[in-house]
């Protein structure tokens, strides 16, 4: 672990730093009721300063140092902050003594939560799996299943997805055909991007008594692998059995997209909205009303989408197109920078250009923008839903 005042690596072991002897203060996971001895933490506003002040002196700021902070930021949203007012004055802080370029800090703070969200949202779907799992064992040798099942409820306690996907893993070689389980993997697989391994698992669970959290994944699975005409009849399934789900909405919109069919894509995107405020569904409305040459009411929905997810780069790319079909040079550059920002390597010098060169009907055509599917379901993705909004809030982005 890294020693909270000089920042040195030590042994994990160790109860102080070998370097500097100060406490190694240890992070425990959130373990629901169970109460938090903050008597250790009291003196983290020394230990912040310091850190602070050693990074202040440095005239290259390296990478571990931005890693430190984040942490110690971290540190302090869990173990000593009441409320995220705390961290919205720490992050001005960091900002006004000009510690590390902002942009730089703000993306490794957002990977950071992201990883912790998707960490928990892991943690919460297996436990909402493991009586089923534990009920459906039909192995030989259920003292180490159930031995590898704890080991994994520890692990994703503990926010190591990786080591508890592995014990998983083992439980399963240790019962085949336990589809509970097979449900789970698969769905952290497709979570992963691990196709191959996610239609395994799940091509199994099929009608088996099929969870609506499974068949959603599996109907994902088909958006993703282009299976448009599979994924529509599993996601009428869904709905048949629950009418009033956002989620499958959005989904059967975005298939409806894929395959041309507008008119049923609005109507989905519409349904979506009327249950809940969906970000992906604002921006399959937004495609629609772009191809219905409805450009305001487009413009309109793009600025509540960016509202709540101000690091879209799919909903930027669209809007700056709009801005530039209609010549509006100097909104587009604002919004192509803010591309560049989110993602450095992003390249769209030549965009104005292209549309200065192009006649009224070309530049009618440049500003439509092709649906991929990744992006659309990279917005319905809860975790970096809800990451977004909790930087807002604690004034990251914006």
């Amino acid at each position: 672990m890294f020693c909270q005042r000089c920042g040195k690596r030590n042994e994990p072991d160790l109860e102080t730093c070998k370097y500097c002897s100060a406490p190694l203060l240890v992070l425990k996971p959130d373990r629901g009721a169970e109460s938090v001895d903050l008597q250790p933490f009291l003196g983290v506003e020394d230990y912040l300063i310091d850190k602070i002040s050693t990074v202040e002196r440095q005239a290259h700021r390296s990478s571990e140092d931005v890693d430190l902070l984040v942490q110690a930021v971290d540190f302090l949203e869990r173990n000593v902050m009441v409320n995220r007012a705390g961290i919205n004055v720490m992050v001005n802080m960091l900002r006004e003594r000009g510690l590390l370029e902002p942009k730089e800090f703000d993306r490794r703070w957002r990977d950071w939560t992201l990883r912790n969200l998707r960490d928990l949202y892991r943690k919460e779907r297996f436990l909402d799996a493991k009586p089923h799992v534990l009920a459906t064992f039909s192995g030989k040798n259920q003292r180490r299943f159930e031995e590898r099942i704890g080991r994994a409820e520890d692990l994703l306690y503990s926010l190591q997805s990786s080591r508890a996907l592995e014990a998983l893993e083992e439980a399963q070689t240790l019962d085949p055909n336990n589809t509970p389980l097979l449900a789970y993997l698969g769905e952290v697989y497709l979570g992963l991007g691990q196709i191959e391994r996610a239609e395994r698992c799940l091509s199994r669970v099929t009608g088996k008594a099929e969870t609506s959290t499974a068949a959603f994944a599996h109907a994902e699975l088909c958006v993703r692998q282009g299976r448009l005409g599979e994924a529509s009849k599993r996601l009428q399934a869904i709905l048949k059995l629950h009418p009033e789900d956002p989620e499958a909405w959005t989904l059967t919109g975005l298939v409806r997209a894929q395959e041309d069919r507008w008119p049923d894509c609005q109507r989905c995107a519409q349904k979506a909205l009327a249950l809940e405020d969906n970000p992906a569904a604002m921006y399959l409305l937004v495609q629609v009303h772009v191809r219905r040459g409805r450009v305001a009411s487009a413009e309109s929905l793009l600025a509540q989408l960016l509202d709540v997810r101000p690091d879209s780069e799919e909903a930027l790319y669209q809007l700056a197109l709009l801005h530039l079909a209609r010549g509006w040079w100097g909104r587009a550059q604002e919004v192509l920078d803010r591309i560049k920002e989110l993602r450095p390597s992003f390249e769209g010098k030549e965009l104005p250009d292209r549309f200065r060169r192009a006649s009224a009907s070309s530049r009618k055509e440049m500003r439509v923008l092709p649906v991929i599917p990744e992006r659309i379901l990279e917005l319905m993705d809860r975790a970096s839903e809800e990451a977004s909004m909790y930087l807002l809030q604690v004034g990251v982005e914006g």
